[in-house]
């Protein structure tokens, strides 16, 4: 039975897991953080170390809960092209007009199916979500994505060209959370808490290391583009790092993350709006250069943004605003049948 009170499914509401809002919500927090220090990053060690441990694990971590609700294949594959690609497409054209009227770029000729910044995780979420149905009929899917995510850094087919580097080295997270099961979870769960707590310091010890040493860039930690040719085997092995702090990262925020309903779960419930307007108010930021010589000063000014960013654009009404603009876009150019 089904009761309302104000507006509110009471039904709907109580039936809702609140972990996934609540993870949701600390790693959209995170990848606008993330975005935020990256302009500091070369000047500064200790943000960059900060930066190295949020892109350990933050997209990983979203890939993930993505697998997770992709769990109806006939429903994935029906939104994909409508929902995901056509949004896409839409935001590609918008971003570009923005870099180059707004922020004033240099002319980088217009791409398609070269996703610019964050946008390339909207065409790989297309690429998964269209093609898991036909995907989960391999043998060992899920190992053999691990292996081609590995492997695939000795080829250079797999680069920035419609995202396809990330699609493959980010699949296999996808695939994780779509063969999660609610019972994995609870079991993950029951974990003593200290173990993911020393697996978040052991991370964060781990990104201030190789950023001291200067062991590898940032480009490593975005899984995009093939291995240095000069430097293979040692790169694989970065790689297989990122892979296994990735897992331990995401499983560790399943288990620190509370269930229970909270003001993070009304956040989570609006990440993609926030992922999306997020990318166009960066680079605006980045323009006015606010504190970029006082490190500490960044950082302070970094958090007060991000909770800005994040709680403005989380608000029910923005998501409306947002929903209303792209679907009233899409409607003109899909006809219905």
């Amino acid at each position: 039975m089904r009761i309302k009170s104000t507006g509110v499914d009471i039904t709907k509401e109580e039936s809702r897991d609140y972990l996934f809002d609540n993870v949701r919500a600390i790693l959209i927090t995170l990848v606008v953080w993330g975005h935020l220090l990256t302009s500091m990053i070369y000047d500064y060690s200790m943000i960059k170390s900060v930066y190295y441990f949020i892109f350990f694990f933050h997209m990983p971590a979203m890939t993930f809960i993505s697998g997770y609700f992709s769990k109806d294949l006939e429903r994935s594959r029906s939104k994909a092209f409508e929902g995901i690609l056509m949004p896409y497409l839409i935001l590609n054209i918008i971003n570009y007009i923005f870099k180059m009227l707004i922020i004033r770029e240099d002319y980088f000729g217009f791409r398609f199916f070269t996703p610019t910044w964050g946008l390339w995780y909207l065409f790989t979420l297309f690429l998964w979500k269209f093609f898991l149905k036909d995907l989960v009929k391999i043998r060992f899917l899920l190992p053999f994505s691990f292996l081609l995510g590995i492997f695939s850094g000795f080829s250079r087919e797999f680069s920035s060209t419609m995202a396809l580097g990330r699609a493959i080295c980010f699949f296999p997270f996808f695939l994780l959370g779509y063969y999660c099961t609610k019972e994995h979870l609870a079991r993950i769960r029951r974990v003593p808490k200290l173990i993911p707590i020393i697996i978040l310091m052991i991370t964060g010890v781990l990104a201030y290391v190789i950023v001291r040493m200067d062991l590898f860039e940032t480009e490593v930690l975005y899984l995009k583009k093939p291995y240095p040719q000069d430097s293979e085997l040692k790169y694989m092995g970065y790689r297989i790092l990122v892979y296994l702090i990735a897992i331990g990262m995401t499983v560790s925020i399943f288990i620190l993350t509370s269930s229970k309903k909270s003001f993070l779960s009304k956040i989570g419930t609006s990440t993609m709006t926030v992922y999306i307007l997020h990318l166009f108010t960066i680079p605006l930021l980045e323009k006015l250069r606010i504190l970029n010589n006082k490190p500490f000063s960044y950082i302070i000014y970094s958090v007060f943004m991000t909770a800005l960013i994040v709680f403005v654009y989380s608000r029910p009404f923005v998501k409306r605003v947002y929903d209303k603009f792209i679907d009233s876009l899409i409607r003109i150019i899909i006809r219905k049948v």
